[in-house]
């Protein structure tokens, strides 16, 4: 096919110089396929020059070598690294005119001699990594639904069914594979770079491009976990529930919770429970208070293996639709909780009133049993700047789906007021929580600041050490940014 000579297309054609048909342009049956698989239309809708699809560490250190080597020639340099393609916001993990690298294709999963450790491709997707979990009655700390990309969350934190009782998923790893923006491939752990090792613990797309997470491994089995959906009229009472249940103290590291309020345009409002309780023991006490609330539109409460939890999960995240994600964190409290609850119905009315936008409040626990995990971590914790000290913590996510572009200013200025409304409510009444979750953040929200002063001085060294040329703050945009 013809190639125009603008200086974008001249990365391409040095790319396909190097790596071949690993590298596919638009119209293409990679490209296209590539395109097709992002989870947000917005991310879908950028259209980069070419999509590099490499299948092995070597292949991404070749591309990210002539990248590198561009930049320094003076070439306009600008690319993108995906994994599983979940992040909502444009440009997260796609580009436009850019580059773009697809780590789908690295995806192997093998299990040590021992059973200790499992060595997972960054573009493997959760579901099959449980797949194969699952077949040896293994288990490991990993994300919560089938289709999300495990590079992305690992190097965000990362929360888990079992993070009650292993911490966040980065908690777990016990060694990166990781090509630097040189092209330089470095093992990053405990002994060998052990900066690099905690940074990417957290620090997300800013250090390097993480080929190969390895990760702990553990005996596990078949659980009691699934979805409940209840008419808005359960909400108070789930409310409660979910208040009581987040304790400082005496928190249950078996369970695990997400909760949900959702109003749908042209069908109705109601809650809805995601849970998880990581023994094989059905209907627990500390779930009693969610699972005894009437009337019940669907429940789906059974034992289980952990592919069938997350699999079922994928249903509720329709694809292809436009979506917005903003997130905060705050002390638990029933009062601010049920308040956050009141303010989203008042959001709810003002959004265009098209079928099909919907708007979710989502309430998860965030107890000390997690965050102490992470600070007796042998391995020296991580760096989202949690402590056991912050008490019982709730992850609040605001999103929204919709599918007119045209309607884009609308929804997401009332989602960004409801948020800042809820951050107002929680500083004034002293329950506000400066971490924000990488991993549900807005484009415009600031996740490394909410780590803390110290944590973000140490991931900025980090960067200046491994990457001086500035190559993943200046030529990768998508992702969250150490500098101004």
């Amino acid at each position: 096919m013809e190639r125009s000579t603008d200086a974008r297309t001249q990365q391409c054609t040095d790319l396909f110089k190097v790596l071949g048909d690993k590298v596919s342009y638009v119209s293409e049956g990679n490209y296209n396929s590539s395109m097709g698989s992002y989870w947000s239309s917005q991310e879908a809708n950028l259209v980069p020059k070419c999509i590099v699809s490499p299948r092995s560490v070597d292949d991404v250190a070749a591309a990210i070598k002539t990248l590198y080597d561009q930049q320094l020639a003076g070439q306009d340099v600008s690319f993108a690294i995906r994994g599983g393609g979940h992040t909502p916001w444009a440009g997260s993990a796609n580009i436009q005119d850019g580059v773009t690298i697809d780590m789908r294709a690295i995806n192997g999963i093998e299990v040590s001699d021992d059973l200790s450790v499992t060595y997972v491709g960054a573009g493997a997707i959760w579901g099959d990594v449980y797949k194969k979990m699952d077949s040896l009655g293994l288990v490991v700390v990993g994300g919560r639904l089938a289709t999300i990309g495990v590079g992305g969350l690992l190097t965000g934190g990362g929360i888990s069914i079992f993070s009650a009782r292993k911490g966040f998923a980065c908690d777990n790893v016990v060694n990166y594979e990781v090509v630097l923006a040189n092209g330089t491939v470095v093992s990053a752990n405990e002994t060998q770079n052990p900066d690099l090792f905690l940074a990417l613990k957290g620090g997300s797309n800013n250090f390097g491009v993480v080929t190969r997470f390895d990760l702990k491994t553990f005996h596990g089995s078949n659980f009691w976990g699934g979805f409940i959906l209840w008419p808005d009229s359960a909400s108070l009472a789930l409310i409660e529930a979910f208040s009581n249940l987040d304790l400082g103290n005496g928190y249950d590291k078996y369970a695990a919770l997400i909760l949900s309020f959702s109003s749908v345009v042209g069908v109705g409002e109601f809650a809805s429970a995601n849970m998880a309780y990581t023994k094989p023991t059905p209907n627990p006490p500390t779930f009693l208070p969610f699972t005894s609330v009437q009337p019940q539109l669907q429940n789906t409460m059974r034992i289980t293996s952990q592919t069938d939890f997350v699999t079922e999960l994928v249903a509720l995240q329709t694809s292809g639709r436009r979506q917005t994600y903003i997130t905060n964190t705050f002390k638990n409290d029933f009062t601010l909780i049920k308040d956050i609850y009141a303010l989203s119905k008042i959001t709810f009315k003002q959004l265009p009133q098209t079928p099909g936008i919907t708007l979710s409040f989502n309430i998860q626990p965030i107890p000390p049993a997690t965050t102490s995990e992470t600070a007796s971590s042998p391995s020296g914790g991580n760096m989202l700047g949690l402590s056991p000290s912050d008490g019982a913590l709730v992850l609040c996510l605001i999103a929204v789906t919709w599918d007119n572009p045209a309607e884009d200013t609308q929804v997401q200025t009332a989602a960004r007021v409801l948020n800042d409304e809820a951050v107002q409510l929680a500083k004034s009444r002293g329950l506000f929580n400066k971490w924000i979750y990488l991993n549900y953040a807005a484009q415009w929200q600031d996740p490394i600041g909410g780590y803390g002063e110290v944590n973000k001085a140490k991931l900025q060294a980090t960067s200046k050490k491994y990457d001086p040329q500035g190559i993943f703050q200046k030529n990768v945009p998508g992702g969250f940014k150490l500098f101004p």
